[in-house]
């Protein structure tokens, strides 16, 4: 039950997420249409992947189903879903450079959380790529310490838009 809870979970997550940018967009692309249009494309990209590892869980429930003897093949699901997770998390990254931009440019909501953003993005991106040449890289401080920016930008700064709202567009 925990596991179909956990798909279900991913669904929905992927599922709010284009409308997530498309407010986003909305929000900042007074401030630069090419950034918030290359942080929409991002997105993108990222959701379908994301469904497409949902698919290898939804598998691993059939096989689950189906009976015991499929340890190797269901090993296999997962891998396929890590994998696809990877590439994801480089368009989550991706997505975050130009969102953290434009939090600078507009100044919409507190410097800080569009500097966590860009952090969050060198993090995203590192710890899809990183890994491939360094095993060790999560279970060092500095892979540890990479994960803490992005939640600070995405996790703040949504608290933010959400109870103070975007400063207005000065026209001045």
């Amino acid at each position: 039950m925990l596991f179909k809870s956990a798909i279900v979970a991913e669904l929905a997550c992927y599922s709010s997420f284009v409308p997530l940018v498309a407010l986003l967009h909305r929000v900042f692309r007074d401030w630069s249409e090419t950034l918030a249009l290359t942080m929409v494309g991002f997105v993108l990209v990222s959701v379908p992947l994301g469904f497409i590892a949902v698919g290898e869980k939804l598998s691993v429930l059939q096989l689950l189903g189906e009976g015991a003897g499929q340890a190797e093949v269901i090993d296999a699901h997962f891998r396929r879903y890590s994998e696809l997770i990877s590439l994801a998390e480089i368009f989550w990254g991706l997505w975050l450079l130009p969102y953290g931009l434009l939090v600078l440019k507009s100044r919409a909501i507190p410097w800080f959380f569009g500097v966590a953003l860009i952090l969050g993005c060198c993090s995203y991106v590192a710890g899809a790529i990183v890994p491939l040449f360094w095993d060790g890289y999560y279970s060092g401080p500095i892979g540890q310490f990479a994960n803490i920016p992005g939640p600070i930008g995405e996790i703040g700064g949504a608290l933010w838009l959400t109870i103070f709202g975007a400063r207005p567009l000065d026209r001045s």
